[in-house]
């Protein structure tokens, strides 16, 4: 473990080195021997119990589910503004066939694109 495992800007305020990405759908990568671990944190001001994945996010959590050397988790932190409360729940990868069915679908989206006419 090092601070380069914090790939997310949000790392720009408690590590030294680069700023960060938020485009790579994670923010935590951590590389064992065997296995690429990818961490996307999400939290929620009370117990919560939801969260919402963007379209990058749930591309890699799908990609992720269909090979077997990276794994996809979701650490959930419910009451993350009050530190006596928070603690770090580890979530498996919603986007995987087999663990869908620990996860109901609240709310779909979708993604808007743009394109230049030449």
């Amino acid at each position: 473990m090092s601070d380069d495992c914090w790939v997310s800007s949000n790392r720009a305020a408690f590590c030294t080195g680069g700023v960060g990405d938020d485009g790579l759908g994670y923010d935590f990568r951590v590389e064992t021997a065997r296995h690429e671990y990818l961490y996307e944190v999400k939290s929620a001001l009370d117990e919560g119990g939801e969260f919402e994945l963007s379209a990058r996010e749930l591309e890699v959590a799908g990609s992720a589910s269909l090979e077997r050397k990276r794994r996809y988790r979701i650490l959930y932190v419910p009451f993350v503004f009050d530190p006596s409360r928070w603690c770090v729940l580890p979530l498996s990868n919603p986007a995987a066939l087999d663990k869908r069915n620990r996860f109901r679908v609240v709310r779909s989206g979708s993604v808007r694109y743009r394109f230049e006419r030449r």
